[in-house]
Formats: structure tokens, sequence, C-alpha cells
């Protein structure tokens, strides 16, 4: 599903942009007489395809995102599991950054009903998949390891979306608020960490040490361990560096 929704809203919103910069082209009358007969053909030509493809992947995109919707509602867990919950964090924070960033003006075209095109509505969809888990520490935690596409701006901007167009209640928008504070708290734990750099072996007890370098460690060695976990996050991929005041 997440594959599908990836692919299907880039292609939609991709070919959403390509139709609003042919539009605009041809909105210059004098630019555009200027232009070669040839030129004309091929960009109007071009045009047609785009038209024909879009309904299609959006209609499909917005379906997708749909059931995402749906699914996230009802049954979370398959959701955070680590090898699926980095990519999802990514791709909702990539859409919603098309849907409500700067960009969003390239997505603006002519007739949208004639490519069932409705950004507020998929806009909705997007947030409620983020409200419906906001709950989910690991959700809140690979959204604020996405250093691609989260800002805190973005979701302020989409925040003054939903209150404008009245997408969403006082308390949902207040709920979406405070799972942004969650994440920020989050992406300030995680710089600190990165700032602390490797932990140095002789901080780390003899056994421990030859576990975090991969050694062998004899079957039925008994570790007495009394100091926290120590969680270190890099993108998607998630480990921990225990250490240990003896062994």
């Amino acid at each position: 599903m997440i594959n599908d929704v990836t692919y299907l809203m880039d292609e939609s919103l991709n070919e959403l942009t390509q139709i609003h910069n042919i539009e605009t082209e041809m909105e210059n009358a004098q630019e555009w007489a200027s232009k070669s007969p040839q030129y004309r053909r091929e960009r109007e030509g071009t045009l047609r395809s785009l038209e024909r493809h879009a309904s299609g992947y959006i209609t499909l995109g917005r379906s997708n995102v749909d059931l995402l919707k749906v699914f996230t509602a009802e049954t979370k867990s398959p959701f955070m599991m680590p090898e699926i919950v980095g990519r999802l964090a990514a791709m909702l924070d990539y859409n919603l950054e098309a849907l409500a960033g700067p960009k969003c003006r390239d997505l603006k075209v002519k007739n949208p009903d004639k490519y069932k095109f409705d950004p507020r509505a998929l806009l909705s969809d997007i947030v409620q998949v983020f409200l419906n888990l906001s709950d989910e520490e690991e959700f809140a935690r690979a959204v604020a390891e996405d250093g691609r596409s989260y800002k805190k701006e973005l979701f302020d901007g989409t925040v003054e979306i939903l209150k404008r167009k009245a997408l969403k209640t006082d308390d949902e928008i207040g709920k979406l608020l405070a799972f942004v504070d969650k994440v920020e708290n989050l992406k300030a734990v995680l710089e600190e960490e990165e700032d602390l750099g490797e932990v140095p072996d002789e901080f780390l007890g003899t056994s421990i040490s030859k576990i975090h370098r991969g050694d062998f460690v004899p079957d039925g060695y008994r570790l007495d361990c009394r100091w926290p976990a120590v969680h270190r996050h890099e993108g998607s991929r998630h480990f921990a560096v225990i250490a240990c005041g003896g062994g």
C-alpha cells in the first residue's frame, strides 16, 4: 500500500506540475505565438497526453490514500514495524510538503475537476493519517528523523490552511499541534545524541565492548548490566549501544 501511494502520488503531482507549466506557457499569448509551429504542436501534444494520464493516477492515488487513512485508524501496529514506519513517515512528509508547502502553487491547473483533483480533500486525508498515528511513539520518532521533508514550518503552514479552509475541527488541529511539539522534542533529543558521537571503548564493560564490535561471546555468559540503554538513530536504521558498568 505504501509503495502504491508513493508511486501514484508522485506521478499525480508530477503530471499536474507539468500541466501547470504548459498552461502557464500558453497563457502568455505573445511569447507563445513567438514559438515555432513545431514547438507548439509538440507542447500541445504533451499536454493532451498528460491530461489523459493524470486523472487515472489522481483517482488511484486518492483511493489508496483513503485506504491508508482507514487502515491506520483501525490498526496501527503493522505500520510501526521498523522496516515500514520510516518509509511511511517520509512519504507523508513529502506529500504534505507538495500539498501545503511553497510548491503547491505548481499544482494549480485551469480545470482541476477535469482530472478529479481535489487538493483540499487530499490534504485533509494526509493530515488524518498523521492524526491516526499521532499517539504512536515510533511514528513520532520516524517523523523527527526525516531530514528530507519534515519541517516545523511546514506543519505551521498546514495548520493555517486547515483553519482557513475549515478542513479540521479545533480539537483535531490541537491534536496535530501537540504531535508537532512531540516531534520537535524528539528531534532535539536525537540531535543531542548525534552530538555525543560514538561511545569510546573505555566506557564500555569488557564483554559489552566485544558485543559492540561483534566479537564472539561464549554461551551462558551472564551480563550484569545496571546502566540504561542509550539509543542512537540514523535515518530509518535503528540500533542500540548499551553502556554497562560490569560483566
